[in-house]
């Protein structure tokens, strides 16, 4: 049974994730690298939205990092039900989704990242999930002008281009105008990633 802890400064972060392997790879890595009684964090894991819910009536979850592709009810159930809770909570994607209609759905949705787990580790996850607090200003800005963005497409009839910049080393989602990421520090060379959307007129 995992022990919940009550200290103010300890930051609880649901994983919610079916792959067993996964949580059992992470598992290890925070206790071999002590992550938890260094950075006052607890890891809290449930691998279904039932499950997820439960979890988040039972405790004050700080942040969540969410599998969109869960069995029997998908993740976007779940980001619409943390939505409806009156505390703001930081949700992180960390998915095996990639099409551009998937990221555009998901930035739409007011997540705070999106990371695809074909292109980042594990223990990269982690060390964003350390220094989420840092960085959230800058993310708050990059999911401002992806939301901006996709509203601009909503109200086209057309297929149109959403232009995205994502970091080469960790693939952290990044402002057109950034030069550095930062989640890594790795310099960013000036070559947006064009994704094509569909509005919902032209996909009816």
């Amino acid at each position: 049974m995992e022990s919940i802890k009550t200290t103010s400064k300890v930051r609880n972060i649901l994983i919610v994730d079916s792959d067993k392997e996964l949580i059992r790879n992470l598992k290890d890595y925070l206790d071999h690298h002590e992550i938890q009684v260094k950075y006052n964090l607890n890891f809290v894991f449930a691998n279904n939205c039932k499950e997820a819910l439960r979890k988040m009536s039972e405790m004050e979850i700080d942040l969540v990092t969410l599998e969109i592709l869960l069995p029997i009810i998908n993740g976007y159930y779940l980001l619409k039900e943390i939505k409806k809770e009156k505390r703001k909570i930081p949700v992180i994607v960390y998915t095996r989704l990639k099409g551009p209609q998937d990221l555009a759905r998901l930035a739409s949705l007011e997540v705070d990242n999106i990371f695809i787990k074909q292109l980042m580790k594990m223990e990269d996850l982690v060390q964003v999930i350390i220094g989420y607090g840092n960085q959230k200003a800058e993310l708050d800005k990059v999911l401002l002008e992806l939301q901006s963005q996709i509203k601009s497409l909503a109200d086209t009839d057309s297929q149109a281009q959403l232009k995205v910049i994502q970091c080469p080393r960790c693939h952290m989602i990044l402002s057109r105008d950034a030069y550095f990421c930062p989640n890594c520090g790795q310099k960013i060379v000036k070559a947006s990633q064009v994704l094509s959307v569909k509005t919902e007129s032209e996909s009816a």
